[in-house]
């Protein structure tokens, strides 16, 4: 089993990531781009909801995986339409229907190397999420 296959079997609810979006919002705007504050105050969070040591890092390797690929679906514009910007350079938002599909949507190896999601599969899935909302 490759370690992509491991990742997506482990599973990261949707609450989890809100709230680890939510901590990554609290941050400095100098500390938001580093990837070792975000790793520990990830870490701190994880302990502190009393997951066992052992399924930390795993869990952790997990929510980093899928929130990196959905950025890079932000970055490439393929979340339009559920996400805007925020006030603060690297803090924006984004839908609940698109968090649950982060969370449940299969990473995918893109073109690069980098674990992603296929932008047509995650649209699809977030649109099987979404209620439907207003009038026409």
């Amino acid at each position: 089993m490759g370690f992509l296959d491991k990742v997506n079997r482990t599973k990261v609810s949707a609450d989890l990531l809100v709230e680890v979006l939510q901590m990554h919002a609290a941050m400095t705007p100098e500390d938001r781009p580093v990837y070792e504050a975000r790793a520990f105050r990830l870490f701190e969070l994880l302990k502190s909801k009393g997951i066992r040591t052992n399924r930390i890092a795993p869990l952790a390797t997990a929510i980093n995986f899928r929130l990196t690929a959905l950025a890079r679906l932000e970055r490439d514009a393929a979340l339009r339409g559920w996400s805007m910007p925020g006030q603060e350079p690297g803090a924006g938002l984004i839908s609940g229907d698109a968090i649950k599909a982060a969370a449940e949507e299969p990473l995918i190896e893109n073109a690069e190397k980098q674990a992603a999601f296929d932008a047509e599969g995650f649209r699809r899935r977030v649109l099987s999420i979404a209620e439907p909302d207003g009038t026409a």
